[in-house]
């Protein structure tokens, strides 16, 4: 074992063992080795160049140093010579007229006038007849029937009545209003008169040309032709209101249906026929009262 671990060695730890010579000098005298081979010609320092600001211009030359683009400046156009206008050559004055004469103005206005009325008179009228035309087709061909007497057309005899009656729903007398109820009578004179007995319309009007329309209460008229005989009156009624005033005056305007129930036809041949027959719809029975 090393005596250094014995317990009478009070020596430290880093004192060198008796058997070291004390007069042996440990210590480095001499010169130190470098650190990096020495760098061969002159070493440059280094140089920092301004970036912004821009820096001023050398004092020698400043041309093309500018950083800024230079705006282009336009040349100066040269002035063009100045036009010379033609000079308008001057027209001669128009003659004067002689004034036109005071009984050929009047006529003139007096003409204008009276084309004017007309058109505004006539223009109206003829638009409303096309129109009434177009609308129905053509004119309403009227047949006059006599107070009380029979109207006979296609094959089946109407008559016609009109009367006074109170309001239906039992309600109190309006002075402006008034309830008439129509009856209307159709009669088959032969066979075709017993195939035609689609339902007409039947509306009132006045001599001053208003309607009123009607409202149906009741028909007797048997749906199929085998149930209509010939010779035996069917009762229609009718209710309208009218003004108290013509109460008493208005007349039944009847237009017949052109309807035709054939037994045993077929629909395609009714429509066939009714286009090969081509009765138009526009005759009217006036009952006069």
């Amino acid at each position: 074992m090393d005596g250094r671990d014995s317990g009478d060695d009070t020596r430290g730890w880093f004192v060198p063992p008796p058997t070291q010579p004390s007069d042996l000098d440990i210590t480095y005298a001499g010169p130190l080795p470098s650190l990096a081979p020495p760098l061969r010609g002159r070493r440059i320092p280094p140089q920092d160049r301004q970036v912004w600001p821009p820096p001023p211009p050398p004092p020698e030359d400043d041309e093309g140093y500018s950083t800024q683009p230079f705006p282009i400046v336009a040349a100066e156009r040269r002035p063009l010579p100045p036009q010379t206008l033609p000079i308008p050559t001057p027209e001669p004055a128009p003659e004067p007229t002689a004034p036109p004469r005071r009984g050929r103005s009047v006529a003139l206005r007096s003409a204008g006038a009276f084309l004017a009325v007309l058109l505004a008179v006539g223009i109206p009228t003829y638009v409303g007849y096309r129109a009434y035309v177009y609308g129905t087709g053509e004119a309403d061909i009227v047949h006059v029937v006599q107070p009380g007497a029979t109207g006979e057309f296609r094959h089946v005899a109407w008559q016609a009545s009109v009367e006074r009656i109170p309001d239906p729903s039992g309600k109190p007398e309006l002075p402006e209003r008034q309830w008439v109820r129509l009856v209307i009578t159709r009669t088959a004179q032969d066979a075709e008169g017993a195939i035609r007995h689609g339902t007409p319309k039947v509306d009132l009007r006045d001599g001053a040309g208003r309607s009123w329309r009607t409202e149906s209460l009741s028909d007797e008229t048997p749906p199929e032709t085998a149930d209509n005989r010939i010779g035996q009156p069917y009762r229609m009624e009718l209710v309208a209101v009218v003004p108290p005033a013509v109460a008493d005056t208005v007349e039944v305007h009847l237009r017949p249906s052109n309807y035709r129930s054939v037994p045993g036809q077929s629909v395609e041949d009714m429509l066939k026929e009714s286009e090969q027959r081509d009765e138009p719809d526009q005759d009217v029975l006036r009952f006069l009262r």
